[in-house]
């Protein structure tokens, strides 16, 4: 009997594994060359690049380990530079379509994808966070040289989405959102003292990370709730994406962009706060 239910916890653990996928820290790549560039975002040396391989997407910047000795060492106006200190060996993955040509403005270039990866390329280039609106749906395809973030969000987002940069955050919503123009969000959250969560609940203004690349806004607001502490209660949820990078920020700002930039309404009171 003990030998059937150890055989059984074996195959459960076996299955689980199947399930869980690999992270870019786990892939063990024997031929670096492989690797695609769908994108990416260079100010000569350093800026940020998507790439992929064998159905992994990887997010890169200079110093980003691929495995356990695969480490990128530039994002370059026309390649991604990869150093394998095992064989001490350079990989030079350039893509496979052209690109503009050398400037000695900043360049942006990438395949078909969608606007929130774009955004988050941009954002993590210039080191800066993002969020985008749950119905930011719409793909584009970038190749141009510019001087600013500005500039390259512009391209990003033309010709139906906007953006609006606020405090080290980059906010990117459609033109329309349910009738209304994308500026009412953004009124919405220029308005609001997201302070006030943390009158209610001091613990609001210690900091943390909420990254999310289209996972349901409700599992966010449990990692919240797990976090701080501070119930989060949500009579009526609704399935929506959340899309955004917010890095180590009082946990009252990421809740006023993740629920006001999303449409919803926050309430607090003595048990806790209210998702409307």
């Amino acid at each position: 009997m003990k030998r059937f239910f150890r055989i059984r916890l074996i195959i459960m653990l076996l299955a689980l594994t199947a399930v869980i996928p690999m992270t870019a820290s786990a892939l063990m790549i024997k031929n670096p060359d492989e690797i695609k560039v769908d994108g990416l975002v260079s100010f000569g040396e350093d800026g940020a690049a998507w790439l992929s391989w064998n159905g992994h997407e990887m997010l890169v910047t200079a110093g980003y380990m691929i495995g356990t000795d695969l480490r990128v060492v530039a994002v370059r106006h026309d390649s991604v530079v990869l150093y394998r200190s095992e064989a001490k060996h350079y990989h030079v993955l350039v893509p496979e379509v052209s690109l503009p040509g050398k400037d000695r403005s900043d360049i942006i270039w990438t395949l078909p994808m969608q606007i929130w990866k774009l955004t988050r390329l941009v954002a993590l280039a210039h080191r800066k966070d993002y969020i985008c609106h749950y119905s930011t749906g719409s793909q584009n395809a970038v190749r141009q040289h510019t001087r600013s973030l500005e500039g390259m969000m512009e391209h990003v987002v033309t010709p139906h989405h906007r953006f609006y940069p606020r405090r080290g955050l980059i906010f990117v919503a459609p033109v329309h959102v349910h009738g209304t123009g994308w500026k009412h969000l953004m009124e919405r959250i220029q308005k609001y003292r997201s302070r006030t969560l943390a009158d209610w609940f001091p613990v609001l203004n210690e900091k943390g990370t909420i990254i999310s690349d289209g996972k349901p806004l409700d599992q966010a607001l449990q990692k919240i709730a797990f976090s701080t502490g501070v119930a989060i209660k949500w009579q009526k949820p609704v399935i929506m994406p959340l899309f955004c990078s917010l890095r180590d920020r009082p946990w009252h700002e990421i809740l006023a962009a993740t629920i006001l930039f999303n449409g919803l309404e926050i309430i607090p009171g003595r048990e806790g706060l209210e998702i409307r």
